[in-house]
């Protein structure tokens, strides 16, 4: 059977007797109806993908009323963490258990998820709860794609497919800014606890209109359960996931104050690379189903998802100090500091929605990458001069170009991933450059909140000593907000402090962009038919 672009994000069984019958379900059934049906579904893929980045702009503010603000950057990766380790195995469990009931308790477990994070009363308890989160939130996204196939005919899972990804791109375009204003009115708590009246009608939808057909496809494999669950990649898992944990671990030992955790990166450093090693050669030589393989990373998907890293790593390690930037050094209130964060969600999606029309027009798709890799480099080196003393308000425009060149690079790299899959292996290729994608959600604002946080922290020890004032370093770095209740000399102390450890964050992305440019370049551009 050829794969193409109506062929499900997920590995799923092979067309035999219970998909034959689903698909004549669906047919039978009223078109405007089951359509109504995915457009339900659509809802708990906004929910997901807006759920993901609501703590960027709100993690400063939460972490700080907790007093933690040194350990905020595991709010941001909490959730990418849950994604990416259950992104593998839904596949296994929509084959086991049908795809109705996975994606229903995928909703429960997601509004089970909101109300943890809601009354957690500690940081420690918010974090779990974000990780379930992601968890229950790679199965509401993922697995619409298969809804759709099973259900939509032929002709219109392409354009579905569509619709679902504009939704999950506006979801995570539109969550921090969304976040920001919730936290500024409603309080933080709530910015969770008000998404479980929809995360409702997202399993209203699961139980009385997704069919019960959709869960006829575990009658049509042999085997029990239990025999088809050991398909599972259990190693490769676990050494991802251990990969994964010692890289957080490692990172925020490194943003803590000096002093603290002196000896664990001699620990952590080589766990994580035994971790590394040890998955390679789980996939390379010892899983039968690897979670991702080894082969198809050398093809031009290996570049495709470096791109993905990289660029992501860049841009969201600027996104989750963009909010703590204009608090610290601008005192801006946390609404004024996340609309700045719409300009970059609005420039996502012009951006991807030029590069489609550029493409579908030319047929090509490797020059508007190359123009939009060299746009954002300009605007991170833009950022790198002029915020370095704070910015004017117009200068909040880098953001939006920042933006814009990620939409095209989206939508256009994605293109050039679907022509270069080798063939029967499309579904394979979109999960791993999915994964990818979040692998660069996790390293880049971890990176980016650790370096900030560590160089932040050791030029105030330095500089406040002068002042007699060693001892509120802790409370400075752990509350955005605590240096306005201070003297004025001290707040500017505090703001220089700060603007020089921001300077990483753009260094760090236009050497990204650049690593990014060349792979690009690099990469031979495939001919569309």
């Amino acid at each position: 059977m050829t794969v193409d672009e109506e062929t499900p994000l997920l590995s799923s069984p092979p067309a035999q007797n219970p998909d034959n019958q689903l698909k004549q379900e669906s047919a039978e059934t009223e078109p405007k109806s089951t359509r109504w049906i995915v457009y339900g579904c659509f809802i708990g893929i906004f929910l997901a993908a807006a759920d993901d980045s609501i703590v960027v702009s709100t993690w400063a503010a939460i972490a700080s009323q907790f007093n933690r603000l040194s350990h905020g950057l595991w709010l941001v990766i909490a959730y990418n963490f849950g994604y990416c380790v259950s992104l593998p195995v839904y596949s296994a469990l929509c084959n086991v258990y049908g795809r109705k009931d996975i994606l229903l308790w995928s909703y429960i477990l997601f509004g089970v998820a909101c109300l943890a994070c809601g009354i957690s009363t500690s940081i420690e308890q918010l974090v779990v709860a974000r990780v379930v989160a992601g968890i229950s939130g790679g199965g509401m996204i993922s697995l619409v794609s298969i809804v759709i196939t099973d259900l939509m005919p032929p002709g219109d899972v392409a354009l579905l497919r569509s619709y679902a990804n504009v939704i999950n791109v506006a979801g995570r375009s539109l969550g921090a800014p969304i976040g920001g204003l919730l936290i500024q009115t409603i309080g933080w708590r709530w910015s969770f606890l008000s998404q479980i009246p929809l995360v409702g009608v997202c399993i209203l939808v699961a139980v009385y209109g997704l069919p019960a057909s959709l869960n006829q496809t575990v009658s049509a494999e042999s085997g029990s359960p239990r025999s088809k669950l050991a398909h599972l990649d259990v190693a490769g898992l676990f050494t991802f996931t251990l990969s994964i944990l010692t890289l957080m671990f490692l990172v925020q030992s490194e943003s803590s104050s000096p002093g603290e955790n002196s000896n664990v990166p001699y620990i952590l450093v080589p766990i994580f690379l035994a971790a590394v090693i040890a998955f390679f050669l789980v996939e390379a030589y010892w899983a039968a189903y690897p979670l991702i393989p080894l082969s198809i990373l050398k093809t031009p998907l290996g570049g495709y998802c470096a791109v993905q890293i990289l660029m992501n790593a860049g841009r969201f390690a600027l996104i989750t100090n963009t909010v703590p930037y204009f608090i610290r050094v601008k005192h801006t209130s946390d609404v004024l500091a996340s609309i700045s964060l719409i300009l970059s969600s609005l420039g996502v999606c012009i951006g991807g929605l030029f590069s489609g029309t550029v493409i579908k027009r030319t047929h090509r798709y490797k020059h508007i990458t190359v123009a939009a890799t060299s746009l954002i480099a300009t605007s991170f080196v833009a950022i790198l001069i002029r915020w370095r003393n704070g910015c004017l308000n117009w200068e909040m425009v880098y953001l939006f170009t920042i933006g814009l060149g990620m939409g095209v690079i989206y939508s256009a790299q994605f293109v050039a991933m679907s022509l270069d899959a080798p063939k029967g292996a499309l579904p394979t290729c979109i999960t791993t450059y999915y994964l990818s994608q979040q692998l660069g959600l996790i390293i880049g604002p971890a990176l980016g909140v650790a370096m900030v946080q560590r160089v932040f922290g050791d030029r105030l020890l330095r500089e406040l000593a002068a002042f007699g004032e060693k001892q509120l370093v802790q409370k400075i770095v752990n509350d955005a907000r605590f240096s306005e209740t201070l003297p004025e000399a001290i707040q500017e102390t505090i703001r220089a402090a700060y603007l020089r450890a921001f300077q990483f964050i753009p260094v760090t992305a236009v050497v990204f962009a650049v690593l990014t440019m060349g792979i690009i370049i690099y990469l031979r551009e495939t001919r569309m038919e």
